[in-house]
């Protein structure tokens, strides 16, 4: 059964975590990792906190097979604590400004995900 934020979610998102290659331009803190991406966003961690409604530039790279970079805009809607490992916050990060090429990009890598991790 799915809880009730899956059945909210507009978009699905990835399942596995990725090293997906990721920059923060400019912002308070660097993204270490990427756990998971959708069409409207990406959970990621970072060592320090980013304050909510912070606006951040992203550059991500997806890997093979769909092997595209994306330059998008986004702002931090949530931004939580975690006691294990380096990576001490988890950041949610709403996407304000994508292009249609990277949306596609990104539904491509998460059908993508899905089918590999046999939905």
């Amino acid at each position: 059964m799915k809880d009730g934020i899956e059945e909210r979610r507009k978009y699905p998102r990835s399942r596995r975590r990725h090293e997906i290659i990721a920059d923060s331009h400019g912002g308070p803190a660097l993204l270490n990792h990427v756990d998971n991406i959708s069409v409207s966003g990406v959970l990621c961690h970072t060592v320090e906190p980013i304050p909510l409604m912070t606006r951040i530039g992203l550059t991500l790279v997806l890997p093979k097979p769909v092997e595209h970079k994306i330059e998008a805009e986004g702002v931090v809607v949530r931004c939580e604590r975690d006691d294990v490992g380096d990576d001490h916050f988890h950041v949610a990060i709403f996407f304000t400004k994508l292009k249609p090429e990277d949306q596609q990009a990104i539904a491509e890598y998460v059908h993508y995900d899905h089918n590999e991790a046999g939905d």
